[in-house]
């Protein structure tokens, strides 16, 4: 008998692993359509991803989201694939949390930059500091404790301050200013210190 004509020879054995072989290459592809699915990734269903061969089902192979130029994944599909394996929450959470990271940063750069605003206590204390060094004093303390008074539409400051001369004997020194409020600035109108 002639080999084609034969319904139970070898050719036989050959056409069934061919239909095999189909068989495998659509449960392959409702697999990977399956996880696909399950991953947010839109299943391709495009023919061109699916080498056509008649061998055998060991030697059929199934290019997932491979370009067929250079075999790699292609930018697209891989950011796809990442965004897809992230977490709602943790795409929302981490750029909102980076945002307020950086606003609390720049507002305590902002505020540690800033100068306390000028007070009466602080425009006396810078001048009566200035006069005691001017005198070759040092290691000057003023007072945390200053008095304020309002007199003659200005404001006097009273308090004492603890320094050290020329010769190294500690002192302590009375105080008197006299400042007035110009708006947004403050003049010492005088500073004294009597011993």
């Amino acid at each position: 008998m002639d080999r084609l004509s034969c319904p139970y020879g070898d050719d036989v054995s050959t056409i069934l692993d061919v239909e095999m072989a189909v068989r495998d290459r659509a449960r392959r592809n409702a697999a990977i359509a399956g996880l696909r699915e399950r991953r947010g990734v839109r299943a391709s269903t495009d023919r061109d991803s699916v080498p056509h061969t008649d061998a055998a089902s060991n030697s059929l192979t199934y290019r997932v989201g491979m370009t067929s130029e250079s075999g790699a994944d292609s930018a697209p599909e891989l950011q796809s694939r990442r965004r897809a394996r992230t977490p709602l929450w943790a795409r929302i959470a981490v750029p909102a949390l980076a945002f307020a990271g950086m606003a609390a940063l720049i507002t305590g750069v902002v505020t540690a930059g800033a100068q306390p605003p000028a007070t009466v206590e602080s425009a006396c204390r810078s001048a009566i500091e200035a006069k005691l060094e001017s005198r070759g004093h040092s290691d000057i303390d003023v007072s945390r404790a200053l008095r304020v008074t309002e007199a003659d539409g200005a404001q006097r400051v009273s308090g004492s301050v603890v320094s050290s001369d020329d010769s190294g004997r500690v002192r302590h020194i009375a105080l008197r200013c006299v400042v007035r409020d110009q708006g947004e600035s403050m003049r010492v109108v005088s500073a004294r210190v009597s011993p």
